[in-house]
């Protein structure tokens, strides 16, 4: 009995090991039918890196239109920008030490930030905008002045901005959270400097210094910007402003924002990683889209 089983456990053993290098050799053999050269990082890969990434693109869907998998899109058409867009993330996800599932997972978010069950229309009357309002992207962001990662995207689109500003529009919302006890006056004094046309401006100074938001700050920022100081503190307690603050909030809520930033490129909610250069990468892939149609 004792002699079977380790018959059986050796047969198990001398099967997974055959199944593994199955695996291996297959993911080998994908990795030789992937453009490399065609794929933004793809010629500085390992060679395990490329063949968790070439295992990626040989289950991933492409969502360009072609409706295959993203290597056999590459593969009819190297130049197809949507498959290139979505190889070239994996080459970056797998730089970052993602593997195989997490890098799926991942493309399902791109996918449902591109083609989401449903496109929100926010409420952009009266709402400040940098950039050109007829660019046909539009980026609104609901955002906590005490929130780092909302600093990092707002300076981020407010510097791309500076260097391209007819590239898209920039829309920006509050979404103060109660967690920052400084958050609603922030929101506050911002939305009274807009009422001095100053909103940029001390939107701009507010992130410069988030760390020291407070009423003496906020009078400093109106002082230096030259606003009526006596008007921007009457300002800051009207109702009207209040009222104006809940209303973008509750907006967000309704959009299902939970934390903050949230961000919607075209009314799409956007779902992928938290990062600067795929929110842009994000951007540029709407006006792939807008401009192939889809």
């Amino acid at each position: 009995m004792g002699s079977c089983e380790r018959r059986d456990d050796m047969r198990r053993s001398i099967n997974i090991a055959a199944g593994l290098l199955l695996l291996a050799g297959s993911a080998a053999a994908a990795s030789t039918q992937v453009p490399w050269d065609r794929i933004d990082g793809g010629s500085s890969l390992k060679e395990i890196e490329r063949e968790i990434v070439a295992e990626v693109l040989g289950q991933a869907k492409c969502y360009g239109g072609c409706g295959e998998t993203v290597l056999a899109c590459l593969q009819k058409n190297p130049d197809d920008k949507i498959a290139k867009r979505l190889a070239a993330f994996a080459v970056r996800r797998v730089k970052a030490d993602q593997d195989t599932p997490d890098i799926l997972q991942e493309i399902e978010d791109r996918r449902l930030s591109a083609f989401p069950p449903k496109v929100f229309t926010p409420d952009l009357s009266g709402t400040r905008v940098c950039g050109d309002p007829k660019a046909p992207v539009k980026v609104v962001l609901y955002a906590d002045f005490g929130c780092p990662y909302c600093k990092a995207t707002a300076t981020s689109l407010r510097s791309l901005l500076g260097k391209e500003p007819k590239r898209l529009a920039f829309y920006f919302k509050n979404y103060p959270l109660k967690s920052h006890d400084q958050a609603v006056p922030a929101a506050l004094a911002v939305l009274a400097a807009e009422r001095q046309g100053k909103f940029w401006e001390m939107h701009d100074l507010l992130y410069e210094e988030d760390q020291n938001l407070g009423e003496t700050y906020f009078e400093s920022c109106a002082s230096k910007l030259g606003l009526d100081l006596a008007r921007f503190r009457s300002d800051q307690k009207e109702k009207g402003l209040l009222d104006r603050l809940r209303a973008e909030k509750m907006e967000g809520i309704q959009f299902g924002v939970e934390k903050t930033p949230g961000i919607l490129v075209n009314g799409k909610f956007y779902r992928g990683v938290r990062t600067w250069e795929e929110l842009l990468d994000r951007i540029e892939e709407e006006g792939d889209l807008i401009a192939a149609g889809l």
